[in-house]
């Protein structure tokens, strides 16, 4: 496997962390729309349960999609080129890192 050069993997951490805000707001928004509905009558309606679904479809399609851009981040970290002593930029050391495990 290639290594990410720093340019790029800069690129791809500004991308994922725009996706992530993006992301995160919308899901705050979804939790609101929940407690919202959870607190009104309408909760026990065909239309309020329908909706109730959709948001909890959409709320667990958003922290599968928040994962996804963690572990993105992840192969960043472990792809990105290291100096000649062998560190990591220092964004690049903020980022989450992912277990490499061993196939022997």
């Amino acid at each position: 496997m290639e290594k990410i050069n720093i340019d790029d993997a800069d690129a791809a951490m500004a991308g994922m962390q725009a996706l992530h805000s993006a992301m995160t707001l919308e899901l705050g928004n979804i939790e609101q729309r929940i407690a919202s509905l959870a607190e009104s009558p309408a909760v026990r309606s065909a239309s309020g349960m329908e909706d109730m679904s959709v948001y909890s479809v959409t709320r667990a399609a958003i922290y599968s999609g928040l994962a996804s851009i963690n572990e993105i981040l992840g192969w960043v970290h472990l792809m990105t080129e290291k100096d000649s002593e062998g560190n990591v930029p220092e964004a690049v050391k903020m980022l989450p890192t992912v277990p490499v495990f061993s196939i022997h």
